[in-house]
């Protein structure tokens, strides 16, 4: 553990993608990167990246590259302190105190005052109907802080059709948001790797999740807006860290035969807080499933007759679609909950 200080005056009240980590590893990390060069790392197959603009003191992202305990070996790296610190190993304390402006956005999210924050934001044109990108998450604060209000913040904001207000995507599947009370060694664990814990050597912060994509129903050739910020929350000494993989903001068509409401072989129709599936045949060992616009699966029910029923009456407004798995084909659904 590494010796830390914690002035009491400080104190006050984003899928998962699992590589075995490399016993002997490197990592580089670059600070010196223009707007061209950013685009240039995160885009990958099917989309643009335009308008790229980064409000982060001196040196607090940079490139990294090398295999180490992290699940990806070369992407971009947002954090509350130095970039250059991210190399480790685990006993080394990134704790650079900037003494620069948090964001607002963060601010409100976190309920309490932010400080040093590292925004990037940019513009992206998927070419599909679905946007996937690969993250990580990691923090000097784990693992003696989970718990506590010591929480550095970070999120990854989409706008643009579809989504009028800006949602947080670095989530997990069940639409949890990542961070370090909601992902440790107690809380979904399986997307946490302790990395003090396993002494690690090429990687300062001592904890990060595992590498998470996080995905989003979009309109092909459509504007959307990304705002990836991260912040220090409740104190200026512990540094956290989010990590985008190189070339791995991308669009795949997923959804061009998802109809809309009743013109295939499913018809969805609400009543009060039921939603209702109506099927044409009745499969043993079928699987109808609820996602919501982005992605992330909300209900599970097992087929056991042609009329099957969810408890909607917790669902906000927004678009969801409803997926039959089974052997017949049956293209999946669109509904509106208003």
């Amino acid at each position: 553990m590494k010796t830390r200080f914690t002035p009491a005056a400080w104190i006050m009240a984003v899928g998962l993608l699992y590589a075995a980590r490399p016993a002997h590893a490197q990592i580089a990390v670059t600070d010196s990167l223009s707007t061209a060069d950013i685009a240039q790392l995160l885009e990958g197959l099917n989309l643009s990246i335009s308008n790229v603009v980064v409000n982060c003191p001196g040196a607090a992202m940079g490139q990294f590259s090398g295999s180490s305990e992290l699940d990806m070996t070369d992407g971009l790296v947002l954090t509350t302190g130095s970039a250059d610190a991210l190399a480790g190993p685990a006993s080394n304390f990134a704790n650079a105190m900037l003494g620069t402006a948090g964001d607002v956005d963060l601010t409100a999210a976190a309920g309490s005052f932010t400080n040093d924050a590292c925004v990037l934001e940019f513009d992206c044109v998927p070419y599909g109907d679905t946007l996937l990108f690969n993250f990580s998450f990691g923090s000097e604060e784990y693992p003696e802080f989970v718990g506590s209000v010591f929480n550095d913040i970070f999120a990854i904001y989409l706008s643009g059709p579809g989504f009028p207000f800006p949602v947080n995507a670095a989530q997990l599947p069940d639409g949890t948001p990542v961070a370090i009370n909601n992902v440790n060694d107690l809380s979904n664990s399986a997307y946490y790797f302790d990395n003090e814990a396993a002494m690690g050597q090429y990687v300062a912060y001592d904890g990060f999740t595992v590498n998470l994509t996080a995905f989003a129903e979009v309109q092909p050739n459509e504007t959307y807006h990304f705002k990836v910020a991260i912040a220090d929350a409740g104190d200026m000494v512990y540094d956290s860290g989010v990590f985008l993989e190189a070339f791995s903001f991308r669009s795949v068509v997923l959804t061009t035969a998802v109809a809309e409401q009743g013109t295939t072989g499913m018809t969805v129709y609400q009543q009060g807080g039921l939603i209702r599936v109506a099927l044409p045949v009745v499969e043993p060992g079928a699987d109808l499933f609820l996602y919501d616009a982005l992605g992330r699966q909300l209900k599970h029910v097992a087929v056991s007759d042609q009329l099957v029923e969810f408890n909607g009456a917790d669902l906000p407004a927004g678009a969801y679609t409803v997926v039959l798995h089974n052997e017949q084909g049956i293209a999946p659904v669109r509904f509106v909950r208003e």
